[in-house]
């Protein structure tokens, strides 16, 4: 309980639209693009020097990024007005 307390941002992501809850607290993309990596880097077993390491792992962030590039995360769609409506500020 004192966690909760002591966190004034934990709920935050009760403030944005229902559909989008899940997409919000979750870490599932995290985890599955981790457990990718690895999986990769597993495959190629050793890399030599850091540099060889540091390239492979842009390459994989750039095809992932492309891949998901006009994907629309679950419920991000039927939020899309609710959440520009959130952003946009009228000065």
């Amino acid at each position: 309980m004192k966690s909760l307390q002591e966190n004034p941002y934990i709920f935050t992501f009760y403030s944005f639209p229902e559909s989008i809850w899940r997409s919000i607290y979750s870490t599932n993309l995290i985890e599955s693009f981790n457990i990718q990596i690895k999986k990769y880097t597993k495959r190629k077993e050793q890399f030599p020097h850091e540099k060889a390491l540091e390239k492979f792992l842009v390459a994989q962030f750039e095809g992932y990024n492309q891949r998901f590039a006009t994907r629309c995360h679950t419920g991000f769609d039927q939020a899309r007005a609710e959440l520009q409506a959130m952003f946009t500020t009228t000065d």
